[in-house]
């Protein structure tokens, strides 16, 4: 079995004192289950350690250190691009961003659960029976 999990999600995995239950939660399935994750993710991971990297709340070195981590990881990313029509249509239905309405194309192009900690996406995946729900 597999599962969409977004950056807000795998961000925390490699963020020093940010993994929550439902994070740790998620991580653990990775033993037993494959994660998969839009090509966007790849720019959102790399950007988050970069603001944080710019913002000085984490050293160059440590935030490089966490995006070098990525490989390790295993997340399957999916190469295929949803039209950007799909991406308007969920994003404005869902009352998403497109940038989150493409973690749910993907999840709903492949029947999967999504793992989110997003208000927002949560809400949306949620409503269209993704969310990927823990415990």
């Amino acid at each position: 079995m597999s599962f969409v999990v977004d950056c807000s999600v795998a961000a925390r995995w490699l963020l020093p004192d940010s993994a929550t239950r439902y994070t740790d939660a998620v991580f653990e399935l990775l033993g037993d289950q494959d994660a998969v994750v839009p090509l966007l993710f790849v720019s959102e991971f790399a950007n988050v350690f970069l603001k944080l990297s710019r913002q000085r709340k984490l050293s160059a070195r440590v935030a490089l250190g966490a995006v070098q981590r990525f490989g390790a990881l295993g997340l399957e990313v999916d190469r295929n691009s949803p039209d950007p029509e799909r991406l308007f249509t969920l994003a404005e239905h869902y009352g998403l961003s497109a940038y989150d309405a493409t973690y749910l194309e993907l999840a709903l192009r492949r029947g999967l659960s999504l793992a989110c900690w997003d208000g927002g996406l949560k809400a949306a995946a949620e409503k269209a029976g993704l969310f990927l729900a823990i415990g």
